[in-house]
């Protein structure tokens, strides 16, 4: 009794050491709380090694209690399926895990794995059933205790058996069938010889022979990456997570000639299936000492013991990391040089030399002042060619490419001159008001900066348009285009080191997009008369119309009759062209060298029709005393629409007396005085397109 809790104290002590994989599921990892047995094989060419898993804690106390059963069908033999399977039962007595006293060579030999296995079958505290009466007294919460015991009971015992085969077969887990052919494959069940009341206990399946036997693979994707002290390894776990469940990493400290384990016992993969559909490599990290060339291979092991052959070698030197840097303790100015001293700070890496390093501002490029590497004792330097303004820097060099910088230091030399003017301002202005203006950088090595100033007159005073210092020869603006004000000026300083500025550069002129249009000319006269129509315009006030359009318009459309250029004095015209007795719109436009334009309000005027005299005699008088009265008579022509009888009396001009339909063929003028002489003539308009004519007039004395 006393030997069984030796044992069992040592079998403790080796359970607590593998808290760290609590979680660990191997081949199991499936459907915890299913009735399901898993099962695997390793055809070989005299046996087939078979393992298999139940995949939920309560089938796998009840399978160490029952034990496994496993038959085997023939189904083929030399490539040929048999007509009637052949049944074989396998264990005459089930699979059942070794008992306790058993596992003590079994934890000698396999020490970890094997006292793992033990712990998790014969550890103390096994009950999980909740008895009833007054001796017992278990609350619910004992309960909950025990059955995440036994979670953990069954992910250790599956996880000792995927580490070792032997180990798996003292704990029932493995089987070995050596009554097998090569030329024959087979159907293997396994299941629980007995079933729990209450318990569903499904059956495990797998259909194997020689013909489906391949050789272990090399794990591939090894790859090494020196750190600070270590070397961190990795490689692809997704493409063997199902054929290795552990890995050997060997290491070479003689250029590969010889390996050893890095462990004394294979690495395990302890990630959940969450964890490795996020991360896809496996990592492990190796203590060793710097400054010494390492080869890596690493090998995989199977859930049958089987070790795969060795990957791809990596070789990896780790060297001590430059963790300490120069600092600068002085620069001196001395005679227009500057004296440069600092010092190294010791560490592990080992210095080879330095590099000192200038540059015009701290944000700019550094470059070197010292033409060759100054030996790791050189702790001075002189630069006999410093800029107004210098920022100065030590670079340590190790033998491996390693580097260091110190922080900068700022020396300062006396400057007084500013910089040339910039040269070669040039620009433009788009649509949308943006101008880009650019300048040829000047050459002086303390340049530092430009401004940018805008006017809207070149007379007037020029306001800066820069907020900062542009270290740029390129400089974007945005102006106001909807202004009368058609240039827009620029000019531009430069900035030295010490802020001195330029002369202004040379004016930029720039012309704004033109986007306004001409103010409207305007009409200021027209007269209409026989001989045409007569029109007068006030120019548009505008300085920049480049040409004025006349446009006429008898019905939509408009037809162009004059241009004139804005140069012209010329300001009216006679449209001599007009029909008379036709409405007609008139419009001045206003073109500007953009081409915009703008239009005078429309104007409507006719030519006067005074018709066309024919020279018929058509008109007669009659005097009739009697009555008192004048007859006039006439014989009517072909379409005539009517026609306006005019009269005038002596020395008098004539007037429209009457309007006489068509048809009509005399008068009776009885508005008359005795002893006047009168005038007649008619108006005849015909009876399409508007068209007509005057008689010749007769003189009637009464």
């Amino acid at each position: 009794m006393n030997n069984r809790k030796k044992i069992r104290f040592a079998l403790y002590s080796w359970f607590m050491t593998g808290a760290l994989v609590l979680l660990y599921t191997g081949l199991h990892a499936q459907q915890r709380e299913s009735a399901k047995v898993m099962v695997i094989a390793r055809p070989l060419k005299d046996s087939i090694l078979l393992r298999w898993a139940p995949a939920s804690p309560l089938l796998w106390k009840m399978a160490n209690q029952y034990g496994y059963t496993i038959r085997r069908y023939t189904l083929l033999r030399k490539g040929q399926l048999l007509a009637v399977p052949e049944e074989t039962l396998i264990t005459r007595q089930p699979v059942k895990p070794l008992p306790v006293m058993a596992w003590e060579p079994l934890t000698k030999k396999y020490e970890q794995f094997g006292t793992i296995e033990a712990q998790a079958l014969y550890g103390e505290g096994f009950e999980v059933s909740a008895e009833k009466g007054p001796h017992k007294g278990k609350d619910i919460m004992s309960i909950y205790h025990q059955s995440q015991e036994l979670e953990s009971r069954h992910s250790f015992a599956l996880l000792a058996a995927d580490q070792s085969f032997e180990v798996a077969r003292a704990a029932g887990l493995g089987y070995v069938d050596k009554q097998v052919q090569p030329d024959e494959k087979y159907l293997y069940r396994v299941y629980i010889a007995a079933a729990m009341p209450g318990v569903k206990a499904d059956t495990g399946f797998i259909f194997t022979g020689y013909a489906d036997h391949q050789p272990v693979p090399a794990p591939h994707g090894l790859e090494a990456t020196a750190m600070k002290g270590a070397v961190v390894l990795s490689w692809d776990k997704t493409m063997y997570e199902h054929i290795f469940t552990s890995y050997v990493i060997e290491r070479s400290d003689n250029a590969g000639v010889n390996f050893h384990s890095i462990t004394e016992d294979p690495i395990i993969n302890t990630s959940s299936g969450a964890d490795t559909a996020k991360q896809q490599r496996f990592f492990r990290i190796d203590t060793v000492q710097a400054d010494k060339p390492l080869v890596y291979r690493i090998r995989g092991v199977t859930p049958f013991g089987e070790l795969s052959p060795a990957s791809d070698t990596v070789q990896v030197t780790v060297v001590e990391i430059l963790e300490a840097r120069p600092s600068i303790i002085s620069a001196a100015v001395l005679d227009s040089t500057v004296h440069i001293q600092w010092v190294m700070p010791p560490g592990a890496a080992r210095v080879s030399g330095f590099q000192v390093e200038r540059a015009a501002a701290v944000n700019k490029p550094y470059q070197s002042v010292s033409k060759r590497l100054l030996s790791a004792t050189d702790t001075a330097f002189t630069d006999s060619r410093p800029r107004p303004s210098n920022y100065y820097r030590i670079k340590a060099f190790t033998r491996d490419g390693q580097v260091a910088y110190s922080l900068p230091y700022f020396v300062q030399l006396e400057d007084s001159l500013p910089p040339a003017p910039p040269a070669g301002v040039k620009g433009m202005v788009n649509d949308s008001g943006i101008a880009h203006i650019t300048w040829q950088p000047n050459t002086e090595e303390d340049i530092y900066a430009y401004r940018v100033f805008r006017a809207n007159d070149s007379i007037a005073e020029f306001i800066q348009v820069t907020k900062a210092p542009l270290p740029a020869t390129v400089f974007t603006d945005t102006i106001e285009i909807k202004t009368l004000t058609r240039e827009v000026y620029y000019k531009v300083v430069a900035l030295d080191g010490h802020y001195n500025p330029s002369a202004f550069s040379q004016t930029l002129t720039l012309k704004r997009p033109d986007v306004v249009p001409p103010v409207p000319p305007s009409f200021t006269d027209q007269q209409a008369d026989a001989a045409g129509i007569y029109l007068q315009w006030q120019p548009s006030s505008s300085k920049d119309v480049a040409r004025y359009e006349l446009l006429r318009s008898a019905d939509t459309s408009w037809q162009l009759l004059l241009t004139v250029a804005a140069t012209d004095t010329l300001h009216a015209y006679t449209d001599t062209s007009a029909v008379p007795g036709v409405a007609y719109r008139y419009a001045v436009v206003a073109i500007d060298s953009s081409r915009l334009r703008a239009s005078s309000q429309p104007l409507t005027a006719s030519r006067i029709n005074m018709g066309t005299p024919s020279g018929r005699k058509l008109l007669r008088a009659a005097i009739d005393r009697e009555n008192k009265s004048i007859v006039l008579r006439w014989q009517p022509t072909a379409n005539m629409a009517k026609c306006w009888l005019y009269k005038a009396a002596a020395g008098q001009p004539f007037r429209l007396y009457k309007t006489l339909e068509a048809g009509t063929k005399e008068f009776v003028d009885t508005e008359l005085f005795i002893n006047t002489a009168y005038q007649y003539k008619m108006k005849v308009f015909k009876g399409s397109g508007g068209d007509s004519f005057f008689t010749e007039a007769i003189i009637v004395n009464y």
